[in-house]
């Protein structure tokens, strides 16, 4: 009889264990209370980078809303500074963004969407919020607008832009810092002139 009711406790117990987890975030070795603040709240500022709420930097999520409620973006932090997820919605519901951030700087990659669905940008960084890997961006109509890649914060390789149509506008290689080949393009009115 011990026994069972020493085994009844002890899978209260991991229940209640189970149920404290579900009440906090964990992002890159950091926990973030599961705290739902509306960003617009009074208590809120803003000061050299850090969100205070009240007198303390917030630790928490941080909601902002369209003026009809539906939600506009979701921001996690730490002590003030952004730490972990941060998604951005359309007033159509569609996603807008998606970021990541470790101690309040830009990690990971970071993918955000046109009004019509289409891909805008896809960039990778590195933890310490410098490009790191390639940098993408798009049109709305879906043509890739640039295609540049970097090495921990500086340009490196093959680096391309092009026009809403999909023309070439700069096409170069970077290396050590030096770029070569066409950097970019400029409409010029042309020096020879018909005589007629």
């Amino acid at each position: 009889m011990l026994f069972f009711l020493f085994s009844i406790l002890f899978f209260i117990s991991c229940d209640e264990t189970r149920k404290e987890i579900k009440d906090e975030i964990i992002f890159e070795n950091v926990t973030i209370p599961a705290i739902e603040k509306n960003r617009k709240h009074p208590l809120f500022q803003l000061k050299n980078g850090v969100l205070f709420f009240d007198i303390k930097p917030f630790s928490g999520v941080v909601k902002e809303f369209y003026a009809e409620g539906s939600i506009k973006s979701s921001a996690q932090y730490y002590l003030g500074k952004r730490q972990g997820t941060y998604f951005g919605w359309y007033q159509n519901k569609k996603k807008w963004f998606e970021r990541f951030y470790v101690n309040g700087l830009k990690a990971k990659v970071h993918k955000g969407w046109h009004k019509n669905g289409m891909q805008m940008f896809v960039y990778h960084f590195k933890n310490t919020g410098v490009y790191n890997g390639s940098v993408k961006d798009w049109y709305a109509n879906g043509v890739l607008a640039k295609s540049f890649n970097f090495i921990e914060g500086k340009e490196a390789g093959a680096q391309k832009m092009w026009d809403f149509k999909g023309r070439i506008k700069a096409n170069f290689f970077t290396v050590a810092n030096e770029r070569h080949g066409l950097i970019g393009l400029k409409k010029c009115v042309s020096v020879l002139h018909d005589k007629n």
